[in-house]
C-alpha cells in the first residue's frame, strides 16, 4: 500500500468519524437473527473488524440491512481493507452501496475524500507487483474505472507508471481479456461495462502505448512474464491493423 493511499485512508477515518455508531440498526424483518448480527457487528472496535467480520453487512447494508448513515460510520474500515485486497464481500457491492446511498449528495468533502481514496487505491494496485495483487487486478480496475468519475485520469495513472507491476497487469488484461474488450467491446467484471471501452481500446491502439510495450519487453525480457508483454504486443499490432482496414471501409 502507498503512503499516498495510507494518508487518504487516514482522512477517511477522519471525515466520518461523525457518524457514530448503531447497535440497533434496522433490517429486514425476514431476517430472525439481526439482533445477534447486531451484537457480533458491534462487538469490535471499527478498526479491529476483519473482511469476515463485515462481509455480511457489505452485502445487505442500506437495501436491507441500516441505512446510508450506518454504512457512512463502517466505510472508513470497509474501504482500508479494500485497500489491503481484503475486501469485505466483493469490492464492486462495496463501492454500489455509495451509489445507494447517494453520495453524489453528500458534502463536498466527503465526496472529494472518497475520489481520491478511489485514484489513490488504483495507483496502488496499479503499481503492487504481489501475487495477491495479480489475482484481483481485473475485480478492482472494472469496479473503479465503474464508479470513479474520471476513467481518463486512470489511463493518466497508467500512462506515468513505469513500474513492472503496471506493465505486467496490462500484458495480462490485453491477453486475458482480448475478446471481451476488443471484439465485445467491453470490460468484463462484477457486472460487464461498455461505457469506457471505446477509450480504453483507443489507449490501448494509440502509437504511445504500442511503444511502450515494446520498449518494456526488452526492459523486462528476463522476466518470466516478458513472454505475456511479447502477446500483448501482437495483440496489439493485429488490432491496429484491423482498425485500420475498418477506417478504410
Amino acid at each position: 500500500m502507498t503512503s499516498r493511499l495510507k494518508n487518504n485512508i487516514k482522512k477517511l477515518y477522519e471525515t466520518f468519524e461523525k457518524y457514530h455508531s448503531n447497535s440497533n440498526m434496522n433490517g429486514s424483518p425476514n431476517y430472525d437473527d439481526l439482533n445477534k448480527w447486531n451484537d457480533e457487528l458491534f462487538s469490535k472496535s471499527l478498526t479491529e473488524l476483519t473482511e469476515d467480520d463485515l462481509s455480511r453487512f457489505t452485502g445487505k447494508a442500506i437495501t436491507t440491512w441500516g441505512n446510508a448513515n450506518d454504512y457512512k460510520h463502517f466505510l472508513p474500515r470497509i474501504f482500508e481493507l479494500t485497500a489491503e485486497l481484503k475486501t469485505p464481500y466483493e469490492i464492486w457491492i462495496a463501492f454500489d452501496k455509495l451509489t445507494l446511498a447517494e453520495w453524489n449528495k453528500w458534502t463536498e468533502n466527503e465526496q472529494t475524500v472518497i475520489q481520491e481514496f478511489m485514484i489513490a487505491l488504483w495507483e496502488s494496485i496499479l503499481n503492487d507487483n504481489s501475487e495477491k495483487a495479480e489475482w484481483e487486478f481485473k475485480d478492482y480496475f472494472s469496479a473503479i474505472a465503474h464508479f470513479y468519475p474520471n476513467f481518463t485520469d486512470l489511463l493518466s495513472v497508467w500512462n506515468k507508471s513505469e513500474s513492472k507491476a503496471s506493465i505486467k497487469h496490462l500484458s495480462e488484461f490485453i491477453v486475458d481479456e482480448q475478446t471481451s474488450l476488443f471484439d465485445r467491446k467491453k470490460i468484463s467484471g462484477f457486472h460487464d461495462q461498455k461505457e469506457n471501452a471505446e477509450e480504453f481500446i483507443s489507449w490501448i491502439l494509440s502509437d504511445k502505448m504500442l511503444n511502450k510495450v515494446q520498449q518494456k519487453y526488452f526492459e523486462f525480457e528476463t522476466e518470466s512474464f516478458a513472454e505475456k508483454i511479447s502477446w500483448a504486443e501482437q495483440i496489439i499490432v493485429n488490432e491496429r491493423k484491423k482498425y485500420s482496414t475498418q477506417q478504410r471501409v
